[in-house]
Formats: C-alpha cells, structure tokens, sequence
C-alpha cells in the first residue's frame, strides 16, 4: 500500500472494495407501549470506512378499510356528478404513508455491529405489516461525493 493509499483510507467516508458493509433491519417492530409510535430497529457495520455515515429510514405502509355508508353515497354522488353513474362503488378504500427520517451514525473502521433506532409518530397499528428501507451512505469529506455503501429493504410487523 502507498503512502497516499495509507491516507486515504483513514479519511472519514472513504472505503476500499474489500471492505464490508452491511445494513440490516429486524423483522418484528414495536408500537410504544401507549401505541403512538412505531419504532424499528437494526444494525450498521461499516469496516474499512471511518467517520459519519447516514442511514436514511423509509417506512411505508398499506391499509384497507370498507367505506361505510355515507362514503359509499358520496363516492356514488361523485360518479353521477362526473356523468359516471353506472360505475361500481367500490367497497373497500387504500391508504398508503411513506416517512423517511435521516440518521447519523458513526463507522469505527470496525466489523462491529453498531444498532439504530427509529420511532415514526402515528399511523401504524399493531399487526400492521410494513416495508421498510434503510440505506447508509458517506460523504467524502473532500469531494463532497455522497457513496451509498450498503442498503436494505423488507416488511416488518409491529407487535
């Protein structure tokens, strides 16, 4: 190794194509115990790369529910307002929410697992099913280019 490669690896956000980085998230997420928030949770291991990281969070969720009867007349209204009036009303109405929340962490060079944790406020149900992504990324502090150096996505239940 040369000594301008020397330097380089210890600069904060700079990684080698050997070095191991991984995101992981755990599969069961928890309301509060008063239920208003949704907190999911994993591990970052960041070895090779030295300084701050991020790791930006993505929660989305999915939820259906049968309109009641003044939905189902509103909608109805709507269709014949729209010159629509033999369109079928549906039964049933989808809500998707997408929150993203940004979160600093630090990378030691390390292979240690270092935890995060994130609670979203509000809109989330226990036996809610989820999909959850979480992508950490670096900055080198000289070029200001942003590296994404792991991500991952999956569905988490809230318990």
């Amino acid at each position: 190794m040369t000594a301008v490669a020397a330097a380089t690896a210890l600069l904060p956000g700079t990684a080698e194509a050997a070095d191991r980085h991984e995101v992981t998230l755990e599969r069961t997420a928890r309301l509060t115990p008063d239920g208003t928030q949704a907190v999911v949770t994993g591990t970052y291991t960041c070895e090779g790369v030295r300084g701050p990281v991020r790791l930006r969070v993505t929660l989305r969720t999915r939820q259906e529910r049968e309109l009641n009867a003044d939905e189902k007349q509103t909608v109805s209204g709507v269709y014949t307002w729209l010159g629509l009036p033999g369109l079928p009303v549906p039964k049933t109405a989808t809500s998707s929410t997408s929150r993203e929340q940004i979160l600093d962490g630090t990378c030691d060079g390390t292979a240690t697992a270092h935890t995060w944790r994130h609670a979203f406020t509000g809109g989330v149900q226990k036996g809610t099913t989820a999909s959850v992504t979480v992508a950490m990324t670096s900055v080198d502090s000289r070029t200001a280019q942003v590296t994404t150096l792991a991500d991952t996505t999956g569905d988490v239940t809230f318990a």
